[in-house]
């Protein structure tokens, strides 16, 4: 296996199915598909920060939506999940910040941003919000990314993004959060009524709402006391339920949409990917490579089981296939993640 040859399939395809998320979620593209699954846009957006550093464009573009967007987002969940992605945290703070300033629309910026933007001494050290091999040079920096640390071109808002359009299934956390709001209410609310694999405890609703126990719990015990969910014993756990017929009613649906781990999918997707960049170019041998790659996969194993990714069993002692392993990981979570008309579950 060319670890080269890996990384393009990956980036590549990784790509393809972060500009087809967000054409469908409102930013701007000339991307065709549909999906039936729900998406998790702080997920979504975590994702795209770190695969678009590859694609400007794409990095841009969903700066544009977010801005757009701001306030159906949870800023407090984008907080929560940005250590799953392993993003640098200043790089999401950057993304918040330059979402909540306001920053020229027109390619003719100011004479005083064009003077703050002039590189400054230290920028040097300061890191490249984009791969090197994408945009090597930065004539002006954007001031508001460099006082995070980060040195990129200054960003121009194209003022192309729309609002998603609520009646496509893969922006149902947004019309639970038209309902709802932004919060935990809204994200328990979205895995009880796409999770189609019976009741859930508490623990796992948290754990894919990105929020706190406690605060899943507090949302849980007060939908289910309005009678809009069931709640059963098992031991000393609460287990929990949604009629998915009634809400689809409510909502004006036909069905509801599909659910996907994304919390969980999607960071190691990025990990992966991360990997394939830092050892491309590697003279390292096969065997230390294969060690690796064993590695990533154990790490990853938990997540991978949770998103409902199969692994073929391998012995430990079989350091020969693991990069086989590796690359049989990669190529399911592509296929979920390409599969735009019959996702899992369906």
């Amino acid at each position: 296996m060319q670890i080269s040859d890996l990384r393009t399939t990956v980036n590549r395809s990784l790509l393809d199915f972060a500009w087809r998320q967000w054409s469908q979620l409102g930013v701007s593209a000339s991307v065709t598909g549909g999906d039936l699954w729900a998406a998790d846009p702080e997920a979504l957006i975590l994702f795209t920060l770190g695969i678009a550093r590859r694609d400007p464009r794409l990095f841009d573009e969903v700066l544009d939506w977010v801005a757009l967007n701001q306030k159906l987002l949870s800023m407090q969940r984008l907080r929560n999940l940005t250590a799953r992605f392993h993003l640098d945290a200043n790089l999401v703070a950057a993304v918040v910040a330059w979402t909540r300033e306001p920053v020229p629309t027109d390619v003719l910026v100011s004479q005083e941003r064009a003077v703050q933007a002039r590189p400054k001494e230290g920028d040097q050290a300061k890191q490249s919000v984009f791969s090197p091999d994408v945009l090597g040079f930065v004539a002006r920096a954007d001031p508001i990314f460099a006082e995070y640390g980060f040195i990129r071109p200054i960003v121009v808002r194209s003022g192309k993004s729309r609002e998603p359009d609520l009646g496509r299934p893969v922006n149902f956390a947004f019309r639970l959060r038209q309902l709802f709001g932004p919060g935990s209410r809204s994200e328990v609310m979205r895995m009880l009524l796409t999770y189609r694999d019976g009741p859930l405890d508490a623990a796992r609703i948290a754990d894919e709402a990105a929020f706190a126990k406690r605060n899943a719990s507090d949302a849980l015990a007060a939908i289910a006391a309005s009678g809009a969910i069931s709640a059963t014993w098992r031991g000393n756990e609460r287990h929990f339920r949604a009629s998915r017929e009634p809400w689809a009613t409510l909502l004006g649906l036909d069905d509801m949409p599909v659910f996907v781990s994304w919390v969980h999918l999607l960071p190691a997707a990025l990990e992966i990917s991360t990997w394939l960049d830092e050892k491309a170019d590697s003279v390292e041998s096969d065997y230390l490579l294969a060690s690796q790659a064993r590695g990533l996969i154990d790490k990853m194993s938990r997540d991978l089981q949770t998103a409902g990714v199969d692994m073929p069993r391998r012995s430990p002692s079989d350091g020969s296939a693991s990069l086989l392993t590796f690359k049989t990981a990669s190529d399911t979570i592509l296929g979920i993640l390409g599969t735009a008309q019959h996702p899992p579950g369906t």
